[in-house]
């Protein structure tokens, strides 16, 4: 089984009593689901189990406190989980957590140095400033099956709606934001704020399609609940107005949608990663261009880190639930105990178990006893109901004789005396387990968050990784500019030469460059009369969403632009061998992507495996194969490494009965044997 977060929404909310709201909320949701539980049940830590339509569903709840010696202050902390078991041996897990800080009344007596305890034991997380509330949605699927991304669940919208979630200002609610002229300042604000952790989504006014761009909304606004908002400018007047306060770098207008990720600045250094989806690809698009925005938008809402609190809410949880562990484990009391407890009153007179020494007359008067036969054979039937023989300590052989009396009163008082220690010890020794068990339950919970820190240094590694593939990837495409730009330098002096100046003029029927990768295939359709693009517009549309869009545009246009220069040298008879060749050393004149992005077969496990060749079998006319369906193992590496990693495969027929090449795929790095 794989493991995947498919959804994660972090939100602060001000609402009074949000962990008993949570608990209800909850409690409703999981009711609906066929799950008896009540909220006093999930915040006890009761367990529920309920079964509907062949899904078995169990809900878990655990509550707990963390107090702060030092200053006093309290944490109260829940989590909610319901685990959902599919027929198919697939899982969904819903996991709710919420944090509620309170200030202390007054600060600890105890000063800092007289805590060792703390400084051993105590917790590394930062105290929250306000209570919030954390919600992941985990789906445990099939090895080999593609990730799942559903759409938020219905309870992150019923408890937005109800507690009033924000990410710093920005409010967050599962309906469109409908901004006019007079709220651009307002949404600004949101924009610009350093501390928002989620993309606003922004739709221009599109007059020609207005109800259709209604729906879209709407529609993407429920599917992002609790990890994006969604605006709408009102009017044409308010998208100038919005225009007029961002700048033209990140201004959005023509029925465009744009994606406003954190960090944003008033001075924005990068504003291509804000990406633009235009109001023509969402048109032609529809539906899909909505769902790849919320894959988008939820992928990156799995990439935020836990609050940094999250320990000290995870130690509350542990804490209580060990507790509650060694509780149940505890055998039950069958009688109340035998003997006092420290500084009550004893049923033997007189038990003071110190030596009296010193001076008679400076000793503190002690209280009269009265020695006699009948009290101390009440004493040794007290000794002998509390479990005691009294046997060993010899009776008085004198009942007149007061010594012989003392010395059998103080021999039973030692005896006494020494079974209360043996009593004791044991007391103090099931003491010690049950705080050995607590830590034992702690060290579990630490091993279990280390194991958290250890995969997300992973995904840093991984992040890093794709970052200096991106930067020797830059490199490379700074060199090969540079190499062109000295070539383009040398050519006009060689045509000054001659007299003829062409510096400085614009190129005849220049193509404007695309900005998204499905502008680039219809510049391909368009322009590049030798290739022929299969039905691969909503894997193009998958990657438009991503930050680097723009330059996987460029670059697939790029060996679009050689797939077709190379196939007219083959329709010209200039050019006789295959595209890696042409690539290694084209034409003089001729368009090529560097050798290395090219590749003309697979390995041999993806063409043995039935399954990774139909992944890559695409349509093609009869005149190319009467079955009309073509393995297409060559293909163009867009990006070398990473996640997305954009790939092309096409079929070569430059040379063969229609001169043409098809493009079956454009899109993310189709799934072999150890990448899925």
């Amino acid at each position: 089984m794989a493991t995947d977060l498919v959804y994660r929404s972090l939100f602060t909310s001000a609402a009074p009593d949000l962990r008993h709201q949570a608990a209800e909320l909850f409690a409703a949701w999981a009711s609906g689901k066929g799950v008896p539980v009540t909220p006093a049940a999930l915040l006890k830590g009761t367990n529920a189990e309920g079964w509907a339509e062949g899904v078995r569903r169990v809900a878990h709840g655990a509550a707990g406190s963390h107090v702060e010696k030092a200053t006093g202050r309290k944490l109260h902390a829940a989590l909610f989980r319901l685990q959902e078991f599919l027929p198919d041996g697939t899982t969904w897990t819903t996991s709710l957590r919420v944090a509620v800080p309170y200030e202390a009344e007054q600060q600890s007596l105890l000063p800092e140095e007289d805590r060792p305890d703390e400084a051993l034991f105590g917790v590394d997380g930062h105290w929250p400033s306000r209570p919030w509330v954390w919600l992941d949605l985990e789906h445990d699927r099939a090895e080999g099956s593609a990730p799942v991304r559903p759409g938020s669940p219905r309870l992150i919208r019923d408890l937005l709606a109800a507690v009033e979630g924000t990410d710093a200002s920005l409010p967050l609610t599962s309906d469109v934001l409908d901004i006019t002229e007079s709220h651009v300042g307002e949404l600004c604000g949101w924009l610009f704020d350093s501390d928002r952790r989620v993309p606003v989504i922004v739709f221009s006014p599109d007059p020609e399609t207005e109800e259709k761009q209604k729906r879209f909304a709407d529609r993407l606004a429920r599917d992002v609940t609790g990890v994006a908002v969604v605006v709408r400018l009102h009017s044409t007047t308010a998208a100038g107005a919005f225009s007029r306060r961002v700048g033209p770098h990140l201004q959005v207008y023509g029925g465009a949608m744009r994606a406003y990720l954190p960090g944003l600045m008033p001075n924005e250094p990068f504003p291509r990663r804000h990406r633009v989806l235009s109001a023509a690809t969402m048109r032609a698009l529809g539906q899909r261009s909505a769902n790849a925005v919320r894959d988008q938008v939820l992928g990156l809402s799995t990439r935020r880190t836990p609050p940094a609190s999250s320990a000290l809410v995870r130690r509350a949880l542990f804490r209580t639930s060990a507790e509650r562990t060694v509780a149940d484990r505890r055998p039950p009391t069958a009688q109340p105990p035998l003997f006092s407890a420290p500084f009550e009153p004893s049923v033997l007179p007189d038990l003071d178990p110190s030596p009296q020494v010193g001076d008679p007359s400076t000793r503190p008067a002690q209280p009269a006893v009265t020695e006699s036969a009948e009290g101390h054979q009440l004493l040794r039937a007290t000794l002998t109901l509390a479990g005691i023989d009294p046997s060993p300590v010899e009776l008085a052989d004198d009942p007149s004789d007061l010594a012989s009396l003392e010395a059998e009163r103080r021999a039973l008082q030692q005896l006494l005396l020494a079974t209360r220690l043996e009593v004791a010890a044991p007391a103090k020794l099931v003491e010690a387990n049950e705080e050995i068990a607590l830590l034992y339950a702690e060290v579990e919970e630490l091993t279990a968050q280390l194991g958290e820190e250890q995969k997300v240094r992973a995904e840093i590694e991984t992040l890093r990784y794709e970052r200096d593939l991106g930067e020797l990837d830059l490199a490379d495409l700074e060199r090969d500019n540079e190499r062109l730009r000295a070539r383009i330098r040398w050519l006009e002096s060689e045509l000054s030469v001659h007299q003829v100046h062409v510096a400085g003029q614009a190129t005849p029927h220049e193509i404007s460059l695309p900005t998204s990768v499905v502008e680039a295939l219809e510049l391909a359709a368009d322009h590049l009369p030798l290739l022929v693009i299969g039905q691969t517009s909503d894997a193009a549309a998958g990657l438009d969403v991503h930050p680097q869009a723009e330059r996987w545009a460029l670059k697939i246009w790029q060996a679009l632009a050689a797939l077709n220069s190379y196939a007219e040298a083959r329709a010209t008879g200039t050019w006789s061998n295959s595209f890696l060749a042409w690539c290694q050393e084209p034409l003089s004149g001729g368009l090529a992507v560097p050798a290395t992005w090219a590749a003309l077969s697979e390995s041999e496990t993806t063409n043995s495996m039935p399954k990774l060749r139909e992944a890559r079998t695409f349509p093609v006319p009869p005149i190319v194969d009467p079955g009309r369906r073509l393995y297409m193992p060559a293909h163009v590496k867009i990006q070398q490494g990473g996640s997305p990693c954009p790939r092309i495969h096409f079929h070569d027929d430059a040379g063969g009965r229609s001169g043409r090449i098809y493009v079956g795929y454009v899109g993310d790095h189709l799934p072999t044997a150890n990448f899925r």
